[in-house]
This record gives C-alpha cells, structure tokens and sequence, in this order.
C-alpha cells in the first residue's frame, strides 16, 4: 500500500496551525498596513487617489496570501493512496468534516480535519486497505500540468458505486510526489490499459 500526503506518512501533519494562523497572519497584516497608511495619510496629506490606490494593492495582498493558504490547506487535507490491486484511490479529509460557521467554529473545524488526516494515515498503513470514504480513479480526463501543481479533471467512483467526475487541483510538495504525477499519468483517458 502506497501512501503520498504533504506531510508524508511518518510526519504529523500541521493543517489546523497552517490554517489557523494564516488567516489570522492574513487579518493581521490587513490590518496593520490600514493603520501604517492611515498615519502616513495623515503626515504627508496624500490624495484620495492615493488612499484608493493602497487599498486596491492591499486587498490584491491579502487575496494573493489567501489563495496561497488555501491551496497549502487544500494540499494537507487531500490524500492518495495505491492499493496492493494497482487501484489509485483519492480522499479528501476536507469534505468528510462537516462545514462551521464563525471563527471559533473554523477553529474547531480545522482541528477536526487535522485528526481525521492522521486518523486517515493510520488507518491506511495498518489495515493495508482504502479508506471506506476514498473515491477510487477510474480516469483521469483531463491533467494541465503547471509550475506549482497540476489540475485534474477524473472519473472516480465512490464506496456506493456512483460514478462521476471530480475536479482537483494537486500542489507541488507531496512525498514522492513524481510516483503519485506518474500514475496520475498512467490513468490519463485514452492512454492507459488499466481498467477496472
């Protein structure tokens, strides 16, 4: 059984403070560039113009740094694993955890989706077998590789039969992760003999 997370299969995984302290990194940094520009707009008489300029550059920023939070939470929740049959299957911690509203209930959230990946990993390398709630990749349709990821469109099917197409977008940064983009590769529409 084969296993490729970002954190890798021996390391804890740090979703809830990568999650957690980027939002309030992000907040933060919001904030004080407000009261920096509000003290520079008050010292040097800057136009509105001005004023209108920082806040677009400042909300770009912060847009900018939540995105990059939100692939590398994205990145630590999805996990891959091969069973010993060759079959390649894809489990999203993120969307087994149910959504909270609030900031205290986003904390809580991202605490649970950072015991449910561990739990993940162990129950993975101890019962050698897929996670009951792993989607199975039948194939991949489509696969753009960029120069932090690549983005998948695949048909998966799931622990009740169902089949459907999913959409994922894989971050650079998994252990080993020229094995997982290979046999992303194999399973490509049209190019691979592997049925099931």
């Amino acid at each position: 059984m084969q296993i490729w997370t970002a954190s890798g299969r021996e390391k804890k995984n740090h979703y809830a403070a990568v999650s957690i302290l980027g939002i309030l990194g992000i907040t933060a940094l919001a904030v004080g560039l407000s009261i920096v520009f509000s003290i520079l707009f008050l010292i040097f008489d800057w136009s509105a113009w001005t004023g209108l300029l920082f806040c677009i550059a400042a909300a770009a920023l912060a847009a900018w740094l939540a995105v990059r939070v939100g692939r590398r939470a994205r990145k630590d929740s999805l996990l891959f694993c091969l069973d010993d049959e060759g079959r390649l299957f894809a489990v999203d911690a993120g969307q087994i955890i149910s959504c909270r509203s609030g900031v205290l209930g986003y904390g809580q959230m991202a605490l649970e989706i950072q015991s449910e990946i561990e739990r993940l990993k162990r129950q993975i390398t101890e019962q050698r077998q897929a996670p009951a709630r792993g989607e199975m990749i039948l194939s991949v349709e489509k696969l753009s590789e960029k120069e932090n990821g690549c983005r998948l469109v695949c048909r998966v099917r799931n622990l009740e039969g169902r089949e459907y197409r999913r959409r994922w977008f894989v971050a650079r940064g998994y252990e080993n992760e020229a094995e997982l983009f290979w046999q992303l590769q194999c399973r490509r529409s049209g190019k691979s003999s592997l049925q099931f």
